[in-house]
This record gives structure tokens, sequence and C-alpha cells, in this order.
């Protein structure tokens, strides 16, 4: 009978070792230690007789709980989904005491488990048909921390786990540990060659994209250096960024496109129109003031008024980082070329300003005027018409600023527009235009009128105040008598800016008579017209009647009773009457030529003065 126990012992061990050796096998065969756990449940349940079932749990460090690696005799499709906390049930005792526990008996199973919680119970429920009689844990430990749980179950109450059973299991959960940690070491070998190998990609792109970036930017640069034109660098950029590509002008006229059909540009237009009217109050300026799902509009030249914009316009946004690179060299190139421009434009006041100094010096030398007109190109018997422009003073400095360059940039605009001759300087705070026609007086007078009807007009596209006011003095035939034109326009601003009632632009003829009123302060003017006006005015005040209107009316259509009874929708009778009370409130007599005039003056005044 001894020597039958010893062969049983002898015959176990060596199961036992074969078991070690065979899960050793299955560890070693793959650095995958998942690739391989579920062998090793599977092996460990077949060889240990007292156990029908078994899982292999491990520390889900993600989401701080026991996960199912591998499992034999259970459901998979329940057991899986257990997800254990340190302390709950039979697993997480051990987990949490990183010993090996023995569950002996049903009633001590039974009471390990009521820790679960309710769902993870109803899954453990689901995935065996009963509780079992006996259960051992071992800790799966690595380097003193606890990684997994070794769990095999008893449902058959002849059979029971023995020691050597359990210092199997601890032998295998050994290995477990080992394997893991190797596994976890390929891993990270793993995670840091794809790291590598990214890295690498990554340089090779990025050391395409620069050598691709580089080349676009030479080019781009060559095409500035070589004075290349704006169409020039629209089709090169669309060429390098396959997205169409428009230049435009501070008032959204296009100056350039990648395509000889434009695309719709009215959205743009108004974009920038409204950028130029924004741009003022913004405290921050901005690189990109605009984007939208179909394109983007860029800045040139400065920020603070741009002297144009480069559109973007594809469905494909936002830009890549190349893209982006490549956009804005091409805004660098185009605005040093709007910036070069610019600075000719400056020269040329430069040019203009030293040729009024020089015909307003009483010691004008011949030669330098011979050698500033050649050099603006002005023919010296052309005849010239001074406008002045004087943008007011009480406006914040950073306003008035931008109204300047607003100003230039009209005049500039429309000059490159239009075939009106003209120079541009700044004297003082003034700016001053200088037209220059050959054709004669009346030429040059619709010349004149033609450009300042534009000037508003665009002006006011932009903003509803007024930029500045408008002085122009008569047409002179020569250059020599510009001096002339330019002091009426002189005396038109200052006109101008005393009775802002006469709107903000006029010509020096056009005040007639009225320039004499500037040598008045206004006391002694109000005191004029009121002498004349306030028995009408009194007697309008009482009877709230039309007698004060139809005497203007009358006036500023030289008494043509006609014309007036039909500006006033009144018949040709009624407007008689009115005329009769006038003079008779009034003490006067329209066809007295002392009368006519004096009443006439005191209108102009009344109106100067009391209706601005």
């Amino acid at each position: 009978m001894a020597r039958g126990l010893l062969e049983n012992e002898a015959e176990l061990s060596k199961r036992q070792l074969h078991l070690l050796m065979q899960v050793s096998t299955i560890f070693n065969s793959s650095l995958d230690f998942y690739a391989v756990i579920q062998s090793v449940i599977e092996e460990t349940v077949s060889v240990i007789d007292a156990a029908d079932g078994g899982v292999l749990f491990l520390y889900d460090d993600e989401r701080k709980r026991l996960k199912v690696a591998g499992s034999t005799g259970f459901r998979k499709k329940t057991v899986n989904e257990v997800l254990l906390q340190s302390g709950e049930s039979m697993t997480g005792l051990a987990f949490e005491k990183k010993e090996t526990l023995h569950f002996k008996t049903n009633l001590e199973v039974e009471e390990a488990m009521k820790t679960m919680t309710p769902q993870n119970a109803t899954l453990y429920h689901q995935s065996a048909d009963d509780l079992p009689m006996s259960t051992i844990c071992i800790p799966i430990i690595k380097e003193d921390d606890c990684t997994g749980v070794i769990v095999l179950d008893q449902f058959n109450l002849e059979k029971e786990f023995t020691k050597d059973d359990i210092r199997l299991v601890e032998a295998i959960s050994s290995q477990a540990a080992i394997a893991l940690m190797n596994a976890n070491l390929y891993r990270n070998k793993e995670a840091s060659l794809q790291k590598l190998k990214q890295f690498n990609k990554t340089m090779i792109n990025q050391n395409e994209s620069l050598s691709k970036s580089v080349e676009t930017h030479h080019a781009l640069s060559d095409i500035g250096m070589n004075e290349g034109s704006f169409q020039e660098i629209c089709s090169y950029l669309t060429n390098s960024i396959g997205k169409n590509v428009m230049i435009f002008d501070p008032f959204g006229e296009v100056k350039a496109s990648s395509h000889s059909k434009w695309p719709s540009t009215e959205n743009l237009q108004k974009m920038i129109l409204m950028h130029l009217n924004t741009i003022r109050q913004k405290k921050h300026e901005v690189e990109v003031f605009h984007a939208k799902e179909d394109f983007l509009l860029f800045p040139l030249g400065r920020l603070s008024f741009p002297l144009g914009y480069l559109a973007i316009i594809s469905e494909s946004l936002p830009l890549t980082r190349f893209e982006h690179s490549a956009v804005f060299h091409a805004c660098t190139v185009a605005g040093l070329q709007l910036m070069k421009q610019e600075a000719e434009h400056k020269e040329q006041q430069r040019l203009t300003g030293e040729l009024i100094i020089n015909l307003l010096s009483a010691q004008e030398e011949e030669a330098d005027l011979s050698y500033l007109a050649d050099r603006l190109q002005a023919d010296w018997n052309a005849f010239f018409t001074v406008a002045v422009l004087d943008v007011p003073q009480e406006l914040e400095q950073g306003h008035e600023e931008w109204l300047r360059s607003c100003i230039h940039a009209s005049i500039s605009h429309l000059l490159q527009k239009g075939d009106t001759r003209l120079l541009v300087t700044e004297w003082g705070r003034q700016i001053v235009i200088l037209f220059h026609d050959v054709h004669g007086v009346e030429s040059s007078i619709v010349s004149v009128n033609r450009f300042i009807r534009d000037f508003k007009a665009l002006t006011s596209s932009i903003t509803s105040e007024k930029m500045c006011r408008i002085g122009i003095g008569k047409s002179v035939k020569g250059i020599r008598a510009l001096d002339q034109s330019f002091n009426e326009a002189k005396k038109t601003i200052k006109f101008l800016e005393r009775f802002t009632f006469a709107g903000y632009s006029s010509w020096y003829g056009e005040i007639g008579a009225l320039r004499l009123l500037l040598n008045n302060n206004e006391e002694e003017l109000a005191n004029y017209a009121l002498e004349y006006l306030s028995p009408l005015l009194a007697y309008e005040k009482r009877r709230k009647g039309e007698l004060f209107q139809t005497l203007f009316v009358y006036l500023s259509t030289g008494q043509d009773i006609k014309n007036a009874s039909e500006q006033l929708h009144v018949h040709v009778n009624t407007m008689n009457y009115r005329i009769q009370r006038i003079q008779e409130i009034l003490t006067i007599n329209f066809n007295d030529p002392s009368d006519l005039l004096n009443i006439q003056v005191a209108c102009s005044i009344y109106r100067y003065l009391f209706e601005a």
C-alpha cells in the first residue's frame, strides 16, 4: 500500500512538472502575453483534477478594475464583462491582500461573493449554473505589485484542492508574472519602434514640405525682385496651393486673378469696404480679417489702412501649414510691390510740394520751376486748378490718420481708373491737388467736377461721415499763375470752415460776394441779418405761415414767380399774394435794386448762421 502511495505521488509530481514545463513553453512561445493567456488557464484547469473552471484576471490601469483576460468552464459572453474592484469578492480580496486565498467550503465562497456589486453578481450567475464548492485565488505578483489573479473553481464535491495544487498554481503565477513583464517590455519596445518610425515619417514629410516651402519662397521672392506683376503672383500661388487667388486694391477693385473668368466678387468687395470702415475702431489688427467657408481675405502692405487685399477662394479650407506659409509669403511680396508704388507716389508728392513752394516764393528760380515741372511731367502752359482738402482738426489722432490714408488711397484709386491728370501733395495739415488740363478752362472745370463727384461717391461707400472740406480755386493758364488758384482754394476752405452750412465742397467762384463776410465777426453778421428779417420772423412765429420759406425759394430762383410756385407746389396767384405780403411786412420793394440786394444778403447770412 505504501508503495502504491509513493507511485501515485511520483506520478502526480511528474504530471505537475510536465505542466510547468508546458506552461513555460507556452509563455515563451510568444512575447504577446495576451495571445497565450487563454492557453495557460485551459492547461492549468485540465491538469488540476479538482478544478472545474478557471479565470485569469489582469488589472486595467485605465479602468482601475480587474478585467477577465482568459477563462474556461464559464459562459464567456457574460463572464468577460465582469469588472472587479480591489477587495470585491474572492478575487478582489486576493488582489488587495497580495496573498493566496483558499475558500474551502461553499459557505465561505458565498460569504465572500456577497461583496460583489449587483451588476457583477448578475453577470456571474449568468456565466455559471451554481456557486463553487471551493475556490483558490492566487495573485500574480510582479516586483511587489499585484498585476492580476488566477482563480480556480471547484463545483464537484468529490474533489478538493490540495496544497500541491496550490503550490503548482503559485508556480504558474510566478511564470505568468515574468511573462507579463517580458510582454510589457516587448510592448514598450514595439511602441518605441512605432514612435521612431512615425518620427522618421514625420521628418521625411517635414523635409519634403520644407523643401517645397523653400522652393515656393524663392520663386515668390524672385517675382518680387524682378518686379513681377500681381498676375504672376496670383498664377504662381494658385499652381502651388491649388486654390483660386485674387488681388484687390483698397476699394475692392480686382487688380489680378489666377483665372481668366473671375469668380463673383460682390461679397468680397462688400467685405473689403466694410473692413475699411471698421478697421480704425479695432484695438488689435489682424493678418486675416475675414474668413468664411469659401474664402479668406488678407490685408496687404499695412494693417492700419491696407494698400490692397489678397483673397484665397476655395471650398477646401482651412489652409494647411504649407499653404499658410506660401500665402503669407505671397502677401509679403505683393505688399512690398504696393509699398514701392506708394513710395513713388510720396516722391511725387514731395516734388509737387517743392513746386508750390517755388511758385509762392518771391525769389523763384526759373531753372528750378522748369526742373520740377519736367520731373512731374506737367505741361508748363497747361490750365491748372487747385483743390485744397482740409481734414477737421477736432478728430482723434488715430481717426484723423485713418481719414488721411483713406483720402490718399481714394485719390490714387481714381487717378488709376480715369484720365484726369493731377498731382498731389500735403501742405501742412491740408492735402493739395493740382489738376492740369491742356484743353482749356471749360474742360478743366468739367474734369475737376467729375473727379470731386467720384471722390465723394467713393468715400461715401466706405463711411457716411464727410471726410474733409474741399475748396477749389478757379482754373488758370500757365504754371506761373498756379499760386492764384491755390490762394483762392485756401480762402474757400476758410469760408467753408467758418460757415459749415455751405456744404463740404465749393468753388471759389460759387461763394461770390459772400466771401466778403470773412472779414466780419458772426455777431455783426447776425445783427445785420436780423435787422432786415426780424419783422418777417416775428410774423411767422405768430401765424406759423410759410412766408419765410417762400422768400428763400423766390430769391433762389432769381425772382421767377412760376418756377418758385412749382417748387413750393402752390398756384401762381398764391405765390404773387405771398410775395406782396412779404414786401408789406418787411416794408421793401423787390423792384428796388437796393432793397433787393440788402434782403438777398440778409437771407444768405441768416441761412449761413442759423440754418447750418
